[in-house]
Formats: structure tokens, C-alpha cells, sequence
């Protein structure tokens, strides 16, 4: 079938439908089929015997499964494997909690020989440096990281940079939430003094701000390395210089050192539109303006470079002051006019603000349009990993275009790659997208130009070669929709809802909970091939359980039969009595996706029904015997057992503990016993002296004149 599509204009204001997911606690002894007798409901006793909690990435392609295990009585929990060298995983677990998952899956995409040379860096930094170390590794480029000719030890220089700046800087202050030490989610950020009329007010910078746009060694194209000024080509120190050191310490001969110009500043800025008389951002639109001048002269990258040769337009002058401005711990980002020919930044304060030193522009974003006269395409900023987003909407008039992608069936696309265009000139494009899970994408666009589109995915192109012409003329305030049949197909599960023995048993039951609060798309950047790593809110998995020749089918990719289906969804509660005595596999499976890693926190929990097997006790001779009680159960190591042997006189007792199969796992007591109360002991261990696994065990007693009695008892790990 050959690729469709269908374009519908609507010029009418666009809605914003947000969608709530509710997840709503178990509560009772009610059970997920509803088969097991109501009448019994009453009677469950049930006694929690295993239980599994973990957070866990879930590649694309990938599973988590958890099986109960008919022979054991347990869970086994089967993650997808994490991809880390066992320093790796060290270097993981010394992380704060919140980059944890980040530093995973980042070290994940490296060889094993780089994850251990950074996760050596980890485990050997001291505080207070620990925690934005971590956040470089986790958050440049494998690109970057995995290649010979980078200086690991760069990313540790980097960091102390930071600390040592900010001791001469009296506008901003760095602080230290924990340390590695304390553990958990410690963090650091900024708190800035800005003066706003009449009141010096202070503000604590969001801290995915500071890590990203402050503490970020990669501003642009350019790699993250030791420069030579001379040439711009790496080199190694001290010919080699890195930009934070070399801009605030260094200045070439006649021109103001950047250390000396922010020196008298006591606030970030002042508020002040397009004035140089505002703090530190005042000072450094007056150090731009004065260490280079406005002239034509091939691109670097390089802000070494670029400072050395004191000259170049907008684009160096743009890749220069965000250096400059995170040398001088303000958050800065570069902002892209691709097919309008222009490049400025923006800094943070509060919000994202228009910056162009060259013509002292400060919050000043639609000097462009209308007052340039420029009906611009898009502009778009940059982070240091490659990632960029749209902020068009800050500098003119825009319509929106809304793009919905699918494949042969209807079934939503993720990690389709979707670039927009214009006419105009340099290229080679405008925006450039990927969809998350849902196959979707919505982008605001400039006014009264072309508008192209092309969407490119492993399971084909639209169009098969070039552009899509969407419209020919933008309008302000038009909303496009776009839906995009892609010509291949995603897999998904063949699966069809089993049915239930007759009768079934209900001695366990499994409960699981989880939910998918995110979801990583990974996208190339264009211009720097970049591959970098984005997360979305909710994420998006399928669910079944089904017993043991389904799941050996749907392993082998066949059709299959299974429990309580969930497909796409971010969260799902199931309370499951296992139907029959066999092996039960639960799993949350992530092969439906293409590009998408998902984030998913799972607990299970297994019980057993305490009255399914009944204790019993047979006199059978003059000297009965019976179980009181058994204490604590379940155990966690050791338990007492409280028995009565009966009669006249002293009998042979034997107590043995058996495992669920009936196969002896201890002898506790063989001897002459008095008639009367006794207690034993079983400290979890078999006769060999090892621990035996969590599990349901049987205590078994018989005495010579054949009285027998049994007790369950629950081990739990």
C-alpha cells in the first residue's frame, strides 16, 4: 500500500486536552479474576511470602519479567540486563537519586573499557564536586565521551572551575544541597541577587538549569576540549586551553580581562531593557562589544578560537558570549534562525531571555519582527547534549502544526524523525523532532512563509525522497494537522485473552503495581551527529500474565494466550490468583518501540492462603502428637516451633522441616521425648548448613508409635 496522508487546515484557537491517569490502590482480599467463590472470600487468610520493589529502564525491544515459581513458592525477578561493568554500577549507586537512572542508561551506550574510566572518576571525586561530575557524564554525548582523543580529566577541571569562580563573584553564590556522603538526592544550584525597582530581590536557580546551562561543558557544535587559540585545533595543556579558564583568567594584550569586568557587579541584572547599566549582564554585553568586532570572517566553534581572533557575526558572537556567560556562572543557551541567517542567545532569570550583545538587545525579542521586519521561520535553542527546542512563539507570529505519524495499521510510530523547512537561506533546515510513543509532535511555526515537512523512521519515509509541501503561505494563528501513514509496521504483541481451568485453584495470589512515569526518546542532531536523550512525562508499556507453554510461545514470537492484558499503558494495579499449579509469568514489555527506552517503577507482591493447607494431626497410637504454634511465621531467619507429644511415657520423636516438593531440607529433633510441651528451633538452614531460599516449608512430625502432625511455615528473605 503506498504511503497516505490527509491535511486538514483549522484556523480556530487550539485546545490544550490534558489527561489524568489515575492509579487506584488495591485495598481487601478482592481478587483480579473474580472466579475464585465468593463465599470463600471471607475465608482467605492470606500471608504475604515474597515480594519484589525496583525501578528499571527498559530498553526498546526489551522486557521485565516476574515469574512466580510453582516449585519454590517465590518471585524471580528477570530486569532487562542494565548494560554496566560492575564499577559502572558502583559508580551508579554513589549517584544522587535523580540522575540515577540518567547515568545508567549514558554509561549503558559506552564500551565497557570508557564506563570504567568514568565511573573511576565517580568513585574516586570528592565533594562537593561529586554531583555535577555525575551530571556530565550523564548528560554529554556518548559520542563525545567514547572517542581516544578526548580529555576525560577536562570534565573534573570543568567542575572545580565552577567552585573557584564563584568565590569572585559576588552577584551569585553556589549552594550545596547534602553530599555524596548523606546520599539520596542531594543536588547543587545557584542563588542570584537581581535588582528590580526599587528592591533587591533573590533567587534560587532551578536546579535542571544550573546542571544543563551552567555546569555543561558543550555550548554548541564545538567539542569540549583543550584548544590551542593559535589554531583552534585540539591540543594538550598547556599549549591546549580550556574556555571557562582561559575567558576569566586570561585576556589578550589591550583587552579587559572578564574577571576584572564582573568584579564591582552585586547583581545578576537589573532589570533594565537594552541598557548596559544592568549588573553582571550589563558587564558582559560591554565585554562582547569590546573584545570583538562585528566583521565577516569564517566560522569556529571553538570560544578560544573565536576570543583570540577578536572578530566574525552573529554566529561567533553567539557561541562566544554563552561561554562567556557560563563562565560567569548565568545560565546561557544559543538560539537558532536557521533560513533567516541569524544566531543569538538567551539567559535565565526566572524565565528564558532574549540576549544579542552586538546591538545591546536585553528582553528585547521582537526587535526582529516587526521592528526588523523579519516574518522569521523558527528559532530553536540548544543544550549541550544536542537537543534542541522550539521558542519561535518568543520572536514573532506563529501558527502551529500538529503531526500525527502511524504505521501500515494505525498504530502510533515513536522515534520518527521529523524536520521542518522553509525557503530562505543558510540551510539546511528549520526545526528537527522526534515522536515520542504516541507518534506525535506539535511545533509553532512563523507566519507567512513555506512550509515543508519530511518524517523519516526505520520503518520508512514521507515522502520517499525530499519534502512535503504543507503549506505554501503560513497564516498567524493557523493550526495544521497532519496525519502521516508511514508504509512499514511496528511489532506488536499477538495476543488474545486466555481462559481460566476448571475449577481453578486459589492457594496464591501475585498483586502488582506499577507505573511508567517517563520515557526516553533518543534523537540525533543534525549538525553535529550528536546522539542525545530526552524524557517525557508518562510512559508507555504493554502488560500481560500467562503460564508456562503461552510464554514459551510468545518467546518464540509466536501467538499467544494471557491474563489481564494491558496495552499502552502508563500505570496498571492487578491482583492475579494464580489459576492453576503451574508456572506464572508477568511481564511488562517495552517491544513495541523503536526509539524508546521506558522508565518504570514495579513492586509485586506474592501471598499464600494460610487455610489452603490445613494443619493435621493423627493420633494413631497412645502417644499423640500436635503443633501449637510456630513463631514468628513467617520468619525472616529463625523460628521456634511449639509442639505437645502425649501418653505415659517417654517416645521416639523425629521433626523434620520439607520444602514444597517434599524433598527434606532438615532434621530439627530425633530423639527419646518426654510426654508434655517442647519447642524446637530451625534457623532456615539445611543440613549442609545453608540458607535456604524464601519459600513455604512444611514442618513434619512422626513418632514411633505412628503419631503424625504437620505445620506450614513461610520463610521470607
Amino acid at each position: 500500500m503506498s504511503t497516505g496522508i490527509s491535511l486538514k487546515p483549522v484556523t480556530l484557537s487550539a485546545r490544550i486536552i490534558v489527561i489524568s491517569v489515575i492509579l487506584l490502590s488495591l485495598s481487601g482480599e478482592t481478587a483480579g479474576h473474580g472466579y475464585a467463590g465468593e463465599s470463600r472470600q471471607s475465608d482467605f487468610e492470606w500471608v504475604l511470602i515474597d515480594s519484589i520493589n525496583a525501578s528499571i529502564r527498559i530498553p526498546t525491544g526489551e522486557r521485565c519479567v516476574i515469574t512466580y515459581m510453582n516449585d519454590t513458592g517465590t518471585l524471580m525477578f528477570e530486569p532487562p540486563e542494565p548494560g554496566l561493568t560492575s564499577m559502572a554500577q558502583d559508580a551508579v549507586d554513589r549517584a544522587p537519586e535523580w540522575i540515577q537512572i540518567d547515568l545508567a542508561d549514558n554509561l549503558s551506550r559506552l564500551s565497557d573499557s570508557y564506563q570504567d574510566i568514568y565511573a573511576d572518576m565517580i568513585l574516586e571525586a570528592s565533594d562537593p564536586y561529586v554531583d555535577e561530575l555525575i551530571f556530565e557524564i550523564a548528560h554529554i554525548a556518548p559520542q563525545v565521551l567514547g572517542v581516544s582523543y578526548f580529555h576525560p580529566e577536562i570534565l573534573e577541571f570543568n567542575v572545580s572551575l565552577l567552585y573557584d569562580t564563584d568565590e569572585h563573584l559576588a552577584y551569585a553564590d553556589i549552594i550545596d544541597y547534602g553530599t555524596s556522603l548523606t546520599g539520596g538526592d542531594y543536588y547543587s544550584t545557584i542563588e542570584y541577587r537581581v535588582y528590580e525597582d526599587p528592591d533587591t530581590l533573590t533567587f534560587e536557580l532551578p536546579r535542571e538549569i544550573y546542571y544543563w546551562f551552567v555546569v555543561h561543558p558543550k555550548l554548541h557544535k564545538e567539542r569540549p576540549e583543550y584548544i590551542n587559540p593559535l589554531t583552534g585545533y585540539y591540543a594538550d595543556p598547556p599549549t591546549g586551553v580550556f574556555w571557562r579558564d582561559y575567558l576569566f583568567n586570561n585576556a589578550d594584550s589591550g583587552y579587559p580581562l572578564l574577571k576584572d569586568s564582573l568584579s564591582a557587579c552585586t547583581t545578576l541584572w537589573n532589570c533594565n531593557q537594552n541598557s548596559l547599566d544592568n549588573g553582571a549582564i550589563g558587564a558582559l554585553t560591554t565585554w562582547i562589544k569590546t573584545v570583538m568586532s562585528f566583521e565577516s570572517y569564517p566560522h569556529h566553534n571553538q570560544p578560544v578560537r573565536i576570543y583570540h581572533l577578536h572578530k566574525g557575526t552573529c554566529s561567533v558572537h553567539s557561541y562566544l558570549t554563552a561561554a562567556m556567560s557560563r563562565t560567569a556562572l548565568i545560565p546561557a543557551t544559543i538560539s537558532v534562525m536557521y533560513r533567516d541567517n541569524h544566531k543569538t542567545n538567551e539567559f535565565w532569570e526566572r524565565e528564558w531571555i532574549a540576549w544579542e550583545p552586538v546591538n545591546t538587545y536585553i528582553d528585547y525579542p521582537r526587535s526582529y519582527d516587526p521592528v526588523w521586519g523579519w516574518d522569521m521561520a523558527s528559532v530553536f535553542n540548544w543544550r549541550g547534549d544536542g537537543y534542541t527546542w522550539n521558542v519561535t512563539e518568543r520572536y514573532t507570529d506563529v501558527c502551529t502544526l500538529s503531526v500525527n505519524v502511524t504505521d501500515l495499521l494505525g498504530n502510533p510510530v515513536d522515534g520518527a524523525c521529523i524536520v521542518l523547512n522553509s525557503d530562505g537561506s543558510p540551510g539546511p533546515r528549520c526545526l528537527v523532532d522526534y515522536t515520542t510513543s504516541s507518534g506525535t509532535g506539535q511545533y509553532l511555526f512563523g507566519d507567512r512563509r513555506p512550509l515543508y515537512i519530511m518524517v523519516t523512521s526505520p520503518i520508512g519515509n514521507f515522502p520517499s525522497s525530499g519534502y512535503h509541501t504543507v503549506t505554501t503561505l503560513t497564516g498567524i494563528g493557523d493550526h495544521y494537522i497532519m496525519d502521516v501513514t508511514l508504509p512499514g509496521e511496528v511489532a506488536w504483541l499477538s495476543v488474545s485473552p486466555d481462559t481460566l481451568p476448571e475449577p481453578p485453584d486459589d492457594d496464591y495470589r501475585i498483586v502488582i503495581e506499577f507505573d511508567a512515569p517517563g520515557e526516553t526518546v533518543y534523537g540525533k542532531n543534525l549538525d553535529d551527529m550528536d546522539v542525545y536523550s530526552e524524557t517525557y512525562e508518562a510512559g508507555n508499556v504493554d502488560f500481560f500474565i500467562c503460564d508456562e507453554s503461552s510464554y514459551t510461545n510468545y518467546i518464540g514470537g509466536d501467538p499467544f494466550e494471557a491474563f489481564e492484558i494491558a496495552e499502552d499503558t502508563c500505570s496498571t494495579a492487578v491482583d492475579f490468583i494464580i489459576p492453576s499449579d503451574e508456572q506464572y509469568s508477568s511481564v511488562i514489555s517495552n517491544e513495541s518501540s523503536l526509539n524508546v527506552t521506558q522508565r518504570v517503577n514495579v513492586t509485586a507482591y506474592l501471598y499464600v492462603d494460610q487455610t489452603g493447607i490445613t494443619e493435621q494431626t493423627e493420633t494413631g497410637g497412645v502417644s499423640p502428637l500436635c503443633f501449637h504454634s510456630i513463631y514468628p511465621n513467617p520468619c525472616t531467619s529463625s523460628a521456634s516451633i511449639s509442639f505437645y507429644l502425649g501418653g505415659l511415657s517417654a517416645t521416639d520423636v523425629r521433626i523434620e522441616v520439607y520444602d514444597m516438593h517434599g524433598r527434606m531440607v532438615s532434621v530439627l529433633t530425633d530423639d527419646l521425648i518426654d510426654p508434655g510441651n517442647h519447642i524446637v528451633s530451625w534457623d532456615g538452614r539445611d543440613e549442609n548448613g545453608t540458607h535456604v531460599p524464601s519459600g513455604v516449608y512444611f514442618c513434619r512430625g512422626i513418632t514411633k508409635t505412628g503419631s503424625t502432625a504437620s505445620s506450614r511455615l513461610v520463610l521470607l528473605k
